[in-house]
């Protein structure tokens, strides 16, 4: 049976409208701890036979007893500190394979690898066994659906919340709630439509969606959307938040453009909302207008064989809306050389990395996946071996912690996680 329909979502008398402008052209330094004393550092022990290759996406679940991660080619499941306990599936076309990683799920007894290439959803044991595989998941009685890969969240053992692509710009939906056997559950609808331009056949797809769970609900933000929904236990939709960037939002009269025809520098895009305790943390990209640059240019080479010249490290910030008392604020960046000193909060406990979160481990506990090389090259470098933060002992723990890996020519990922107080 099909739900259409989005409870609320057309009554605004309990949305909260958050101006986003002045809070931008007005930055401050913001100490990370403002939210925390708790930093912690889980290094991914390496495993010579199954090697994680780096990529800048993101595909790590947790759970509080298990970390499963990946780089697209191999899925790997690791305890919570870090350390490997096996490879889940692997790459190929029998039982149990996966032609290509989409999307990692993790529940406390259940891995799940969102195979992209055949749409599948394969359901594993967490000792490896294969429970079941679900073929075409995204392909509801025989017709694709334009999802926007990577952009879905297991809600619970059976239900997954998805984002649609809006391609043709007048899509009847925006997301949908399917079960692990493809059936529908429910349509969202959508209310942002545009046209296409001339000779322009389908709209180009504009990012990630946001979506995280948060309690007993899901948030989701469409990348362009203003507005960030609560789905409920009910799986009602409602709007609670409209981010409000005035001139510098992307007008609908451009996405209907050919990609080529539009000027993405010289808008402002709200990447990411996330909450946790009494705060909305917030990822905003702030291109052309990011006030900042590189010291000293670092030079690219691109496949190519050709230099690339970049003056920047990142083009975003990241802040925080207090729900409570409506504060505000967005921290300030800095030009340096430094990777890991250009955006976020400023790491005044232990003089690491500044804190620019990636995703939510829990409802109080962001991670930020680091590279070892920037890394210890924050730690090598005067900013760090100056500054007194406000636990030394901790940043004496970091230095250990960064030599030892050195020592074993170290070249995993490394995961910061924070764990905010309530306000």
């Amino acid at each position: 049976m099909l739900f259409f329909g989005c409870k609320g979502e057309m009554h605004n008398e309990y949305i909260k409208v958050i101006d986003l402008v002045s809070a931008v052209w007005n930055m401050v330094k913001i100490d990370l701890s403002q939210f925390t004393t708790d930093v912690r550092y889980i290094p991914m022990e390496s495993i010579p036979q199954t090697p994680l290759r780096w990529t800048y996406r993101n595909y790590s679940c947790f759970t509080e007893d298990y970390i499963l991660d990946s780089d697209g080619e191999i899925c790997i499941l690791y305890d919570k500190y870090g350390h490997f306990i096996r490879q889940i599936g692997k790459e190929g076309r029998g039982p149990g394979e996966y032609a290509g990683i989409g999307q990692l799920f993790l529940t406390n007894n259940r891995a799940y690898v969102h195979d992209f290439f055949n749409d599948d959803l394969i359901e594993y044991n967490l000792d490896g066994t294969l429970i079941q595989k679900y073929k075409r998941l995204y392909s509801v009685g025989g017709k694709y659906i334009n999802i926007n890969h990577g952009t879905s969240i297991l809600i619970n053992d059976s239900l997954i919340f998805v984002d649609l692509e809006n391609f043709t710009g007048h899509d009847e939906y925006k997301s949908v709630l399917i079960n692990k056997n493809g059936s529908i559950e429910r349509f969202y609808k959508n209310y942002i439509f545009f046209d296409l331009a001339p000779k322009v056949q389908y709209a180009n797809a504009p990012g990630k969606a946001n979506i995280i769970k948060y309690g007993n609900s899901i948030f989701f933000k469409e990348l362009l959307n203003d507005t960030l929904f609560q789905i409920d236990s009910n799986y009602d939709i409602t709007p609670k938040y409209v981010f409000h960037l005035g001139k510098f939002n992307e007008p609908l009269s451009e996405r209907g453009k050919d990609w080529s025809q539009i000027d993405l520098q010289s808008y402002i895009t709200l990447t990411y909302v996330i909450p946790i305790n009494d705060f909305l943390i917030l990822g905003c990209a702030l291109n052309k207008y990011f006030p900042v640059k590189r010291i000293h240019p670092e030079i690219i080479r691109l496949p190519s064989g050709e230099d690339y010249t970049s003056w920047y490290n990142t083009a975003s910030v990241i802040g925080f809306y207090n729900t409570k008392s409506g504060d505000l604020k967005f921290s300030e960046p800095t030009s340096t050389d430094n990777r890991l000193s250009t955006s976020g909060f400023y790491n005044d406990i232990d003089a690491g990395p500044r804190f620019f979160p990636d995703k939510k481990v829990n409802d109080s506990t962001l991670i930020m996946k680091i590279r070892f090389d920037h890394l210890l090259q924050h730690i090598e470098s005067n900013e760090f071996k100056n500054f007194t933060p406000k636990y030394p002992g901790k940043k004496k723990r970091l230095e250990i912690l960064v030599d030892s890996l050195k020592k074993i020519e170290y070249e995993e990922p490394i995961y910061m996680l924070v764990t905010f107080r309530n306000s």
